[in-house]
């Protein structure tokens, strides 16, 4: 899992698709964008993005 820029945080609010994921044993909420998982900590201080193959069980939501 990386950190990320607040510039990348916008794009996936605005491109990603709202999502669902297991990381590291924890379910999160958060961003599918691209192969990537884009989830943030319960008070969105902090951005993280989780790689193909670091999340499971991924449920993408119906709008």
């Amino acid at each position: 899992m990386d950190l990320l820029p607040v510039d990348i945080i916008d794009t996936a609010r605005k491109q990603g698709r709202h999502a669902s994921a297991t990381v590291s044993g924890r379910r999160r909420e958060g961003f599918l964008l691209g192969n990537r998982f884009v989830f943030s900590d319960q008070s969105e201080v902090l951005w993280m993005q989780a790689g193909p193959g670091e999340f499971r069980e991924l449920k993408i939501w119906r709008k």
